[in-house]
């Protein structure tokens, strides 16, 4: 699912540090709004980091009316400006005077998920903090590992948006019922190697199904590229704005401050999150290891999931602080008889380990090589998450990082692991509505 483009970082002015502009001016936030087209950063909210976006403002951006809010998804390996720029080209030719076009970075190759998507909400709460936006008429479109997105994320949030345009993705039809009111136009090249067609008409036939309002252009001879189809800059008519602008929402978008939920280990990677590990053991290697497999955590970086910008914060346990337990998702690797705050909270955990015996919510698993992975409401605060690698061999826990972020079946709230084996035993989804 590749779509070329720049990965290029965001300007940046060497003397001053703040994002700037095509035109080399710096951006300073919303006492200085920009308009035109421009790259800038924010700093998140999950690890402090800056992640760059691409902005389109009307050069004739007036504060006294709301404009629709175009957001453009990328592919893999492309950047924030892959659509603007390569598509687009409004670094050269501008764009339209009554629509803001935002093309967030999602931090790389994450397929829009977790850390990826939370580059979504942040960045349009940026963009809706400083410009004045009717969110009735926020549209998205995206291409190619986007183009996934722009399916997904409609299905998953169908009050953000007013209509969408996925190109060369695809979905689980099995969602659309989510679609109901909100128009659909998709594209896909008929020859496409990459990601087959078929995605799409399966897709599609469903729609028809369920007779719901949408456009399919199915591009004869045309390969993965069918983008340079729907985004031709030279369009004169029927262009995707001019489609967009048809349609609102009788309620406005409310905001969004982080990805919702979905029962599974990966949650605790939505929202701030801090990863940490003993600073102490008796055990010859042991911190070396843990400390190794955060940072593997903290990188999120396996095999085509890749992060290219930002780093989750780790620390040892003797670095944290209560307040940060409770101002944040942790993820913690180690046992309760090394790690202090495990100790502290063993009685409120679902999963530790006791003299070789793993304990899992009332159960009671015998193997020294057994690993549980747990995620829980925090005991500091139960409007965060706790996550837990608990183990009773240390060596077991190498690779769990991969296995757990990128590993297949995907991780629910609760697992238990044969690392000999390379199985879960036991999964189970985090039931929102349930204590725990």
């Amino acid at each position: 699912m590749k779509a070329q483009g720049s990965r290029r970082s965001g300007n940046r002015n060497p003397k001053d540090g703040f994002p700037t502009s095509t035109s080399g001016a710096p951006f300073r936030g919303a006492e200085d709004l920009r308009t035109g087209y421009f790259t800038a950063s924010y700093v998140s909210s999950i690890d402090d980091s800056e992640q760059p976006f691409a902005l389109w403002v009307p050069r004739t951006y007036s504060r006294r009316r709301a404009y629709p809010l175009l957001v453009a998804l990328h592919g893999t390996d492309a950047d924030e400006r892959m659509i603007p720029e390569q598509c687009f080209q409004m670094h050269e030719r501008g764009f339209r005077e009554d629509v803001i076009f935002l093309s967030p970075f999602g931090r790389g190759d994450l397929g829009w998920q977790f850390l990826g998507e939370a580059d979504v909400w942040e960045t349009i709460d940026w963009v809706r903090q400083r410009y004045r936006i009717d969110a009735r008429r926020q549209y998205l479109t995206g291409l190619s590992m986007g183009g996934f997105a722009t399916w997904r994320l409609a299905c998953a949030y169908p009050e953000q948006w007013a209509a969408i345009a996925p190109v060369c993705g695809g979905g689980d039809p099995n969602l659309l019922s989510a679609l109901k009111r909100i128009p659909v136009w998709c594209v896909h090249g008929a020859r496409d190697p990459t990601v087959a067609a078929d995605h799409t008409r399966r897709i599609v036939a469903e729609l028809k199904r369920l007779k719901y309002c949408h456009r399919y252009d199915e591009l004869p001879g045309w390969g993965h590229n069918s983008w340079e189809w729907l985004y031709n800059p030279d369009r004169k008519r029927a262009t995707m704005a001019d489609w967009f602008r048809k349609f609102r929402k009788a309620k406005a978008a409310p905001p969004i401050l982080h990805p919702r939920r979905q029962g599974v280990f990966k949650d605790l990677f939505s929202e701030r999150v801090v990863i940490s590990f003993p600073a102490r053991s008796g055990i010859p290697r042991e911190t070396e290891l843990l400390r190794a497999e955060a940072e593997s955590f903290a990188r999120f970086s396996f095999g085509d999931l890749v992060m290219r910008r930002g780093k989750l914060i780790v620390k040892t346990d003797e670095e944290l602080t209560h307040g940060e337990l409770a101002s944040a998702n942790h993820l913690i690797l180690g046992r309760t008889d090394n790690h202090r705050w495990l100790e502290a909270a063993q009685r409120r955990l679902l999963a530790r380990h006791v003299r070789g015996r793993l304990f899992v919510r009332g159960e009671t698993y015998l193997g020294k090589t057994l690993i549980a992975a747990t995620c829980q409401r925090s005991p500091w605060n139960r409007e965060r998450l706790l996550g837990v690698v608990t183990y009773q061999q240390f060596q077991q826990v190498r690779g769990i990082a991969e296995q757990l972020c990128a590993g297949k079946p995907e991780p629910l709230a609760v697992n238990v692991f044969d690392p000999q084996q390379r199985r879960f035993l036991r999964q189970e989804a985090f039931d929102a509505a349930n204590a725990w």
